[in-house]
């Protein structure tokens, strides 16, 4: 044995030399944190979960504020706000009308000119922000890809005797290129009530080539001034083009003028949604107007009937599966019979199985308006359907009472007033419609002028569980129907920003006197579509007062894009993004009707 101290260094090969210490090592040992007991870790978890305060991006643009909107509007009549938009509207056609006069021009919209943007290949008009649905580049321009469009013109130089708005029916409306069947199918049915679609279009001077019209956002009507630029499906005569080069093989002095006539005359040539008749405007226009309310055309890709008809109508919209009607007989005499006069109803199918076929020539994933609903003497019940694609034998009802078979007679198409053509219009069956339809969007229409609304809008945490919470209280002087809303802000108007979460909206209803949970007078019902809003009728509330508890459930889709994420990919490199610029404040707007309730 040898006895070297631990110190001592050692030339004996068999004594192992000793390691020196890791300081560094200790350290972290030192400050190494002591283990939880599960309890209390599981508590720590939750407590990051759980904050006070709300806390989400309120303002994209801090260096440009917008003015707070009004988050209170108490117990006003509902034509107040319309009437507000409306005359606002008015005012400002009239001025940008005179102007023109003055100066011998047409009207040019400065933010929103479809044809400088196509012309510098920007897409602004056209895509989301940060997508690039429509690709505009040179060589896609030039090329022969049908998914964009070629050329931009103004009405007068696109029909021939151009009408604003001459016989305005539902049979009108023709859907262009865009997914936007939804808002198609709220046009036509919007168009078959008296004064429905001439109520959205409040101002115009087709001479100048200025149009005005008022849609219904997050609560209140706003309004949408556009000029008379529209998209065309085919390039002009002076850039190259495969049509171009095919006429010029005829030996003609006036191929030039064949080429306008074929390709850019009427409305056939347009890229986007049209009117069935060749010289009628106003559904272009008014879809050009809504898709400039919402920043792009492609921010109306994909959406549901009621909320399109919401927007035109300041209605109000509930989910509906036909698997849910407790009283088939109940729902035909009390609502599909009041089509047109208390309710307006969308229909689709196949929503739920992701299906893009068809059953019976009936278009699954499709919006579907109903625009009449009749008992014929013989006592068959029968719903009068359109498609919002107006072609000829596509996506339409192929059982029994669809055009030509066999259960049609004289005696009943002089009674109904149907012709067999080509205007996307069949009638169905009240029980195949039942049965081939598996979800309805029925819309509310406040014809009434004594109908009132009182609203608030307001901030809310949303906890991982969520649970009900205690935040209206309602206050009735009189025994009266209540429709009860409650809506989220409509992300569509800044889409790009919306985030990765996706919120689900519920409520309670309960007396003042009455919060036990399970005591309520009635609920929502959460939708599986429609995030926008949840609503309930109440056809006569009785004299007290009421208090409403809410619930929000929110999920988040990691593979989004926070809105910090996208603001800092679009500023990367860039002076300035007029695109961020125009969604940034789209959010702003929406976003400052609850600033006074949010923690900043």
């Amino acid at each position: 044995m040898h006895g070297y101290s631990s110190s001592e260094e050692s030339e004996d090969p068999r004594r192992p030399r000793v390691q020196p210490t890791n300081d560094n090592n200790q350290t972290q040992k030192k400050t190494r944190k002591k283990k939880l007991p599960p309890q209390k870790s599981i508590n720590a978890i939750w407590k990051k979960f759980s904050r006070r305060q709300f806390h989400k991006a309120l303002c994209i643009l801090p260096f440009d504020p917008v003015a707070p909107a009004v988050s209170d509007r108490p117990n006003e009549l509902l034509s107040d706000s319309y009437e507000r938009a409306a005359e606002e509207c008015r005012r400002k056609v009239q001025k940008i009308a005179q102007e023109c006069k003055r100066i011998n021009t047409r009207y040019r919209d400065p933010g929103w000119d479809l044809d400088w943007d196509l012309k510098y290949q920007r897409g602004h008009c056209l895509n989301s922000l940060g997508e690039q649905s429509f690709d505009i580049s040179r060589s896609k321009l030039l090329g022969m890809d049908h998914s964009i469009p070629k050329a931009v013109k103004r009405v007068h130089e696109i029909f021939q005797k151009p009408t604003f708005m001459a016989d305005v029916n539902g049979g009108d409306v023709k859907q262009g290129i865009l997914g936007d069947c939804w808002i198609m199918a709220g046009l036509t049915a919007m168009a078959n009530v008296e004064g429905g679609i001439r109520r959205a279009c409040v101002a115009y001077d087709a001479k100048i080539g200025i149009y005005g019209f008022v849609f219904y956002r997050d609560g209140e009507w706003i309004y949408s001034i556009i000029d008379d630029k529209l998209y065309l499906k085919s390039p002009c005569w002076d850039c190259p083009s495969l049509q171009r080069d095919l006429l010029q093989q005829i030996d003609r002095e006036d191929v030039e003028k064949v080429y306008r006539n074929t390709y850019q005359t009427g409305s056939k040539a347009l890229f986007f949604a049209q009117c069935r008749d060749q010289n009628e405007t106003w559904v272009p226009l008014l879809e050009k107007a809504y898709a400039k309310a919402h920043g792009d055309y492609y921010s109306l890709s994909g959406g549901h009937v009621g909320e399109g008809i919401e927007d035109l109508s300041g209605g109000v919209t509930t989910e509906l599966f036909t698997s849910d009607i407790l009283d088939t007989d109940e729902f035909w005499d009390k609502e599909m019979s009041r089509v047109n006069q208390e309710f307006l109803f969308g229909c689709s199918t196949g929503l739920l199985e992701y299906g893009y076929g068809q059953r019976d020539g009936i278009r699954e994933a499709h919006a579907y308006s109903v625009l009449e609903a009749r008992t014929l003497r013989s006592g068959q019940r029968l719903v009068k359907l359109r498609n919002p694609w107006g072609k000829v034998r596509k996506g339409l009802w192929e059982g029994p009472w669809s055009d030509g078979s066999k259960e049609w007679s004289a005696e009943a198409q002089e009674e109904l007033g149907h012709k067999f053509g080509n205007d996307s219009v069949f009638w169905i069956p009240y029980e195949d419609l039942l049965r081939k339809y598996t979800h309805f969007d029925r819309t509310r229409l406040f014809r009434d002028a004594d109908w009132r609304c009182c609203q608030r809008w307001i901030g809310v945490d949303v906890p991982w569980k969520a649970q009900y919470h205690e935040k209206f209280h309602i206050k009735l002087t009189k025994d009266s129907p209540l429709v009860l809303v409650l809506s989220q802000l409509d992300g569509r108007y800044f889409k790009g920003l919306q985030g990765q979460y996706t919120f689900h909206i519920h409520f309670r209803l309960h007396y003042q006197d009455k919060p036990d949970a399970e005591d309520y007078i009635v609920r929502s019902h959460g939708n599986y579509f429609m995030k926008r809003s949840v609503a309930v009728e109440i056809p006569d509330l009785p004299t007290g007062n009421y208090v409403v508890y809410l619930k929000v459930v929110g999920e988040r889709d990691q593979s989004a894009p926070s809105v910090e994420e996208v603001v800092k990919r679009e500023c990367k490199e860039r002076v300035e993004n007029e695109k961020l610029a125009a969604v940034g404040y789209a959010y702003d707007v929406a976003h400052s009707k609850a600033w006074a309730h949010m923690d900043k």
